[in-house]
């Protein structure tokens, strides 16, 4: 995928591209949410809703739904134009019944895996739902597990050329807590590596999600400092993203991703652009 960009002198990252609302499992209207982003002032907020699925209704859109999150969302562009550019996007999730047309941009993400029995097993679950997977499906063996959640994103990413990777590693959400693999372990490390350097080619962005750190759960953002820095070196762009549930946390962790981004070499990330006519996305300079 092309992108255009707008080199600008803001040292204020002022965007989210991933965004939740009450739509699928955020706390926070849409309207409240555009609302608090502008007095933020922020220039530029994409809506990003978990896309429409047929299992797990809590965490999507509904499907009868769609069109409203849609109509609102355009509602809101209309209103702040002008004032902040707004976007309407969807998480699209590789299981997603959704299509991603007639949306101005999608986020791709694995949260489920399949089961033998037809069922699914969710990547960011409680800890003992993993545990479960893992010993029940994978033998017991944490690696099997991180290789299937690679394989099937590499896959997904190939097929689909989303306009963002989201959180890619976002295996280490239960690895924190139930040690199923080492992180720092050369297989873990090259099978992360390899899919993300396939995905290098689609010329996705690489979301540097900080939504674990604001919530407290995670010490750094998604994904680990090593796939950043090997990104960096193929040439990849990077959008720095809230993965916001609730407005209070619109940019939090934003500082922790730039002090990382910058000490990795990055002095510029992507996002959205602050002016419609002058294309999708800009590029803003760290300081």
């Amino acid at each position: 995928m092309e992108f255009m960009y707008t080199k600008t002198d803001m040292n204020n990252i002022l965007s989210s591209a991933h965004v939740h609302t009450t739509f699928c499992d955020g706390k926070t209207p849409a309207q409240e949410m555009a609302e608090k982003a502008c007095e933020m002032g922020f220039v530029s907020l994409g809506f990003s809703s978990h896309a429409p699925q047929l299992f797990d209704p809590a965490h999507c859109v509904d499907p009868a739904r769609e069109e409203d999150y849609k109509k609102e969302i355009r509602r809101i562009q209309h209103e702040y134009r002008g004032r902040m550019a707004v976007h309407l996007g969807m998480e699209r999730d590789m299981l997603s019944c959704a299509s991603p047309e007639n949306y101005d941009y999608f986020i791709a993400s694995v949260h489920y895996f399949r089961t033998p029995d037809g069922g699914f097993s969710g990547v960011d679950a409680p800890p003992e739902v993993m545990r479960k997977y893992v010993d029940e499906y994978c033998g017991g063996d944490g690696l099997e597990m991180a290789r299937r959640y690679f394989s099937l994103f590499r896959d997904y990413v190939l097929a689909s050329k989303p306009a963002i990777i989201g959180h890619y590693d976002l295996v280490r959400y239960n690895n924190a807590n139930l040690r199923l693999y080492d992180e720092d372990f050369p297989a873990y490390r090259g099978m992360a590596l390899d899919a993300l350097r396939a995905m290098a080619e689609t010329g996705a962005l690489l979301e540097v999600n900080t939504g674990g750190v604001a919530r407290g759960y995670m010490t750094s953002p998604y994904p680990a400092a090593f796939l950043l820095k090997e990104w960096k070196n193929w040439g990849g762009e990077v959008i720095v993203n809230s993965d916001c549930h609730d407005a209070r946390l619109l940019d939090g962790g934003y500082l922790q991703a730039e002090e990382l981004l910058l000490s990795l070499g990055y002095d510029h990330v992507v996002r959205l652009g602050s002016d419609p006519e002058k294309g999708m996305w800009e590029r803003i300079k760290l300081r």
